[in-house]
């Protein structure tokens, strides 16, 4: 079978394939041809892998994308102009591409991190290789189990892999975000970043594949943050259309984001279930301005509830009330108990209640609301949900390129909802806190709730004091 593919790199690319680091990620404008470079990167891997005893060069795979629409609609179309189905086979309901042609057998696996079922085979797959596309997206903790799976096929019976390793192409990710400060604050051994030019320079690349003007049309009605991000290449200081970055900012700025010492009792905890996938906690006080003090964060993917109550237990705080969202009601299919129920049997019905019903938008409005107030996170506890805030933003509308009002469903949602959450149940304690002659909040709807911050930390006093005698 004749194969040919013209494939021409411009320099930065060029030299990020050159490149044998164990991870390797490429940074760069929209349009800058990242993701064509590491689709030919898996042809070129295939392709100089060691033959084996039997003389088959076996090689595999992983493709990461964070949603299954983004992966078929996107990252799909890129791999088959570069890899044409004349070179194998592809397998749809495995959602698998068998490249075979010459002495060449090898598997490329196409997961999104939307799909369960995708992330648990990733616990158990033999890989020699992953390319994460548009890793900003990306959680790290599944970039952490990928070193896990890669160099392990072939296996040495098989001759072992000539190279393994990780790339990742992305748009620029925030500078709190896990990958600048794993690639551009630490620089760990073994890791190399390339960054891609100005799309309004002379240097810019893959300018012969776009149409004439692109960068400087698609710059015409954009913010600058924007324009900066995905034209000029440029890291924000935080995700472009997040929802809670500049607040975020402005919290860290007025001193709220720090290391405190804080007692283990009077704790409360908010809940986002997501028992298939991604479970997270945030786990909070009340401080002395009746707003939360929020001392630490947890988040699994994919573990049984037994999975999180021990880990509250091994916390070692004394916990108030356990809140959580309204689908704990729910029995599930497997079990015919709710969650709630589950709760009640190992902590008693009063430790736990149901949170405030609020919109998404008015559970937005609250948590953008609180974090203008007198809060506090613990900088280290919280490190991992608060990257994951900063990141949570709203989806681009391409028809009327501008943010739509949809927050993006991915791998910072479940912090994010939590965390709406808990804002629900301080907003809502707030305002019965208040005297009946002030103004209601516009935009959130009075609750009925039979306490108030005050009572709750009376309550909170009152258990300190009981554990005292």
């Amino acid at each position: 079978m004749g194969l040919s593919v013209d494939y021409n790199p411009p320099p930065t690319l060029d030299a990020f394939l050159c490149s044998n680091a164990f991870v390797r990620c490429c940074v760069g404008p929209v349009g800058s041809g990242k993701s064509s470079a590491c689709v030919v990167e898996i042809l070129r891997r295939a392709m100089e892998q060691t033959p084996g005893p039997d003389k088959i060069r076996r090689s595999r795979f992983v493709v990461i994308r964070n949603t299954y629409g983004q992966l078929r609609d996107t990252t799909r179309k890129t791999f088959e102009q570069w890899i044409p189905e004349r070179l194998g086979k592809w397998h749809e309901q495995e959602f698998l591409f068998e490249m075979r042609f010459r002495d060449v057998h090898c598997e490329v696996l196409f997961r999104a991190l939307d799909r369960p079922e995708d992330i648990r085979k990733l616990l158990s797959l033999e890989l020699t290789g992953a390319y994460i596309n548009e890793a900003r997206e990306i959680p790290k903790h599944v970039f952490d189990v990928l070193q896990t799976r890669i160099g392990r096929y072939p296996s040495k019976n098989q001759g072992g892999p000539k190279w393994f390793g990780i790339w990742l192409d992305t748009n620029p990710w925030h500078t709190g975000h896990w990958g600048y400060k794993t690639f551009t604050v630490q620089k760990p051994a073994g890791y190399e970043i390339f960054e891609q030019p100005d799309g309004l320079t002379s240097e810019a690349e893959n300018k012969e594949n776009l149409p004439p003007g692109y960068y400087e049309r698609l710059r015409a009605g954009k913010d600058q943050e924007w324009i900066d991000c995905y034209v000029r290449g440029k890291y924000p200081s935080s995700q472009v259309g997040s929802i809670y970055g500049a607040l975020l900012g402005e919290l860290g700025k007025r001193g709220g984001i720090l290391d405190f010492d804080f007692p283990l009792d009077g704790v409360f905890t908010n809940w986002d279930l997501g028992l298939s996938d991604s479970t997270a906690i945030w786990f909070w006080r009340i401080n002395k301005h009746l707003m939360p003090d929020v001392i630490d964060f947890y988040e699994a993917h994919g573990e049984k509830l037994s999975h999180f109550f021990d880990v509250i237990d091994r916390r070692g705080y004394s916990y108030s009330k356990h809140w959580l969202p309204h689908d704990a009601r729910a029995r599930t299919l497997q079990t015919g108990v709710s969650v709630q129920e589950q709760f009640a049997q190992r902590y008693g019905q009063s430790a736990i209640a149901i949170g405030p019903e609020l919109s998404l938008l008015d559970g937005i409005a609250a948590a953008r609301w609180l974090l203008e107030q007198k809060i506090r996170f613990h900088k280290t506890n919280c490190a991992q949900g608060l990257e994951a805030l900063k990141s949570y933003r709203y989806e681009w509308d391409e028809d009327s390129q501008v943010f739509s009002r949809r927050p993006v469903h991915d791998w910072a949602s479940h912090t994010a909802d939590a965390f709406r959450y808990m804002a629900c149940v301080v907003k809502a304690t707030e305002l019965l806190s208040r005297k009946e002659s002030e103004p209601k909040e516009k935009g959130i709807r009075r609750l009925h709730y039979d306490f108030t911050l005050d009572e709750l930390w009376e309550a909170h006093e009152a258990e300190a004091a009981r554990k005292r005698i």
